[in-house]
């Protein structure tokens, strides 16, 4: 018998807006990176409350000025107080939420569509952990854990072979996805102008049309 996927928990963390997307200084300003960072949040979260395999959405975050972007798309807010770091954000979000499943999903997604979202979510039925790397093979951008306890995030240089370090050593069931769309994060230059060749006409797209 087929399992049946689970409605999830998505968890979307994000750094304080005025302060994101540094390696981007050649070509962008900083009001121009905060711009973008608050434009490729807004498109996740779009997707994310298009999904029906969604429960709930919520932003955690040390910056209050992405309360009114979460509100905009349904997702709850969550103030980490001071900067706890990612993992701190993390661990945080998920002792408060208490939900049974989560998906952690980065904010800097700008390919990703309601259908990555539903395939991730799909695939990832009958998994304690399922693990999306970035396109580098080195970071994680998305991840699946039931129970969200069942290992601890450990973001961060090389996390994507920390994450099958940890699942291995608690012999998880687990897997590696790659879905290209999650797997592509805006952090450099050349994903700029990746992006804006390839890219889906949403709301990055359009900023990014108006200063390139």
């Amino acid at each position: 018998m087929r399992r049946r996927p689970e409605r999830v928990h998505a968890i979307v963390p994000l750094n304080v807006i005025g302060k994101s997307k540094t390696r981007l200084s050649p070509l962008l300003d900083p009001a121009q990176r905060a711009r973008l960072t608050a434009a490729m949040l807004a498109d996740v979260l779009r997707s994310l409350a298009g999904s029906s395999r969604i429960a709930r959405v919520t932003v955690v975050s040390a910056d209050r000025s992405a309360l009114p972007i979460a509100q905009k798309y349904g997702a709850r807010f969550l103030w980490e107080g001071k900067r706890r770091g990612l993992n701190g954000a993390l661990k945080l979000a998920i002792r408060r939420l208490g939900s049974p499943v989560v998906m952690i999903v980065h904010a800097d997604l700008p390919f990703v569509t309601t259908r990555d979202i539903d395939e991730f979510i799909m695939k990832s039925a009958g998994y304690q952990a399922v693990i999306v790397p970035s396109k580098d093979g080195m970071g994680t951008n998305a991840l699946f854990l039931k129970p969200p306890n069942v290992m601890p995030p450990a973001f961060g240089g090389r996390s994507f072979r920390k994450h099958l370090f940890l699942a291995k050593k608690r012999k998880l069931h687990c897997k590696v996805l790659r879905i290209r769309a999650v797997q592509f994060d805006l952090d450099e230059p050349r994903d700029l102008r990746r992006f804006m060749k390839h890219g889906a006409r949403n709301q990055t797209f359009r900023f990014l049309r108006t200063i390139l």
